[in-house]
């Protein structure tokens, strides 16, 4: 019988560095990229690059066309909406169940945060350490699952995303958004720290979507 492995395969690692690369813009959206191209990028064969292409299909980065390659996709107006729509309903929650948790490592949180601050001038490195903060509050307690469809939902408009980066929105008040999630987390208090994670994904959304003040009656609506 073969053994199974952790060790993430060639595939996984190109997805990872193809997603990244279209993070930091090294790829383009709407696009058309073919396997032999991204494998001369990425110093691999196409049987792994057709292979993490689909993974990234999967998670709505990009869409495979038939024997031309894969598009970078750009995210629509409705996109965006539904994403935050998502994140609003999952993320202050799990927020406030971590505020409870006696074993939240809020040093590891900490950590992040001041690696947020010591990179306000290098926006690859914000990115990195502002998924960083988020995961740390998406695992506590245990919920992987929570954290990878978190991951899959900022993924689908990462383009967009950076759009709310240092240099666009500011990086200062990026910073004080997580610092106040980080000190709800600290004192306990349940509500404040769902609060204060709510007002930061709001504050996102407003730099994202095309209406802040139609987005923000419409979240009133739901939530």
């Amino acid at each position: 019988m073969e053994r199974l492995t952790d060790q993430p395969s060639k595939a996984d690692r190109l997805a990872v560095a193809v997603r990244d690369a279209i993070r930091s813009g090294d790829l383009t959206p709407d696009r058309l990229y073919s396997a032999q191209e991204l494998g001369e990028m990425f110093g691999v064969s196409r049987t792994p690059v057709r292979e993490a292409l689909l993974k990234l299909a999967n998670a709505g980065l990009v869409r495979i066309e038939r024997n031309r390659g894969a598009r970078v996709l750009h995210s629509t107006e409705a996109d965006i909406t539904e994403v935050f729509t998502l994140r609003l309903l999952l993320e202050p929650a799990a927020t406030g169940r971590a505020a409870v948790d006696p074993d939240f490592p809020i040093g590891e949180l900490r950590a992040a945060l001041e690696r947020m601050s010591a990179h306000e001038d290098d926006p690859d490195a914000f990115f990195r350490a502002d998924c960083d903060f988020h995961d740390v509050i998406l695992r506590a307690g245990g919920n992987g699952r929570l954290a990878e469809i978190v991951l899959s939902l900022r993924d689908a408009i990462t383009v967009q995303g950076r759009r709310s980066m240092p240099g666009v929105r500011g990086a200062a008040q990026i910073v004080a958004e997580h610092r106040a999630v980080a000190d709800a987390l600290a004192s306990g208090d349940r509500e404040r720290a769902s609060a204060a994670m709510r007002e930061h994904l709001l504050s996102t959304a407003d730099v994202l979507v095309g209406d802040p003040a139609a987005w923000r009656r419409e979240w009133e609506r739901w939530g």
